[in-house]
């Protein structure tokens, strides 16, 4: 009877405080306008792909979330990339900087994509010379770094990404206290968003991005595999076969199509399919839809 009573009591504790599994992103101000700068320009610069065709900003386009509307990105000479592009918002919150988690900072990543042959197949000797050639550019990082070099390029890359953020969404401002932010649908698609256990993955600041999880832990036997190991890749472990980093659902509502792969562009479907092979339930589609308005109170103010 007291085990019952105490496991009755850690339920409400958790359900009434269960705001304590998010965080608000912090509003901040930019500590060096000029670095920043720097970044964002070379962040849009397709002078640094092989062949002047893409930019960073090809595949993490600011009108679609930060991302791009295709399963996954075309590099130079439009090859196809691996994985669907991730938001580029908010990346500095998420805990590795791709989905088998082998690059855990931007700066790694941002030098991986600038050196992939299906990326952008840069060349960094051709590129510092480019830039040491640009009277803009050679002044600003004279200035700001006092020297042009790889490391520096990829750092001012990284420090404009990593001011990507997002601020002053619904929930944000619900989750400051302004209980009246998120409507009677949103309200109640959060509560099912707790309830069904989505929060046990989808969680902290970025609601995601935190962790690893392997996709399919329920009906396994239902799902299309695809060729990509995920973590297993990098580890080795037969454990780690199709475990991937749980995405952020900041900005979800924007970024379609969805998954590692980009195969489903139906974030209802998402959603259920989620709940079916990750909680291992069969999801009505009213809560589904009551989830996505949930989730539409997460996009927050688009950086400048």
């Amino acid at each position: 009877m007291l085990l019952r009573l105490f496991t009755v009591n850690i339920f409400i504790v958790s359900f009434v405080f269960a705001d304590l599994y998010f965080s608000a992103i912090p509003m901040e101000k930019i500590k060096n306008e000029k670095k920043y700068n720097l970044g964002k320009w070379l962040f849009f610069d397709k002078n640094l792909s092989a062949d002047k065709t893409i930019s960073c900003a090809s595949c993490h386009d600011f009108s679609k979330g930060g991302a791009d509307s295709s399963s996954v990105s075309l590099g130079v000479a439009r090859r196809k990339g691996v994985f669907n592009s991730p938001t580029i918002f908010n990346d500095r919150f998420n805990v590795t900087q791709d989905w088998s988690g082998e690059y855990t900072t931007i700066k790694d990543r941002a030098k991986m994509a600038f050196l992939s042959k299906i990326e952008m197949a840069g060349d960094i000797h051709k590129v510092v010379e480019y830039v040491k050639s640009d009277k803009y550019l050679q002044k600003e990082f004279k200035e700001i770094y006092k020297t042009i070099n790889e490391d520096v390029i990829f750092d001012a890359i990284a420090y404009f990404v990593s001011n990507l953020t997002t601020p002053n969404s619904k929930f944000d401002k619900y989750l400051k206290g302004d209980v009246t932010a998120l409507n009677k649908d949103e309200k109640e698609g959060y509560k099912l968003f707790k309830n069904y256990g989505c929060a046990s993955c989808h969680n902290g600041v970025n609601l995601g991005g935190n962790m690893y999880q392997k996709i399919g832990i329920f009906n396994e036997d239902k799902i299309i595999r695809d060729k990509y190991l995920g973590r297993y890749k990098i580890t080795k472990k037969e454990s780690d076969k199709y475990v991937y980093k749980v995405p952020s659902l900041r900005y979800v509502t924007k970024t379609s199509p969805y998954l590692h792969n980009g195969s489903v562009k139906d974030l209802k479907k998402v959603i259920k399919l989620m709940a079916k092979h990750q909680l291992g339930v069969e999801m009505p589609n009213e809560d589904a839809v009551k989830i996505e308005f949930f989730l539409k109170s997460l996009v927050g103010d688009i950086p400048r």
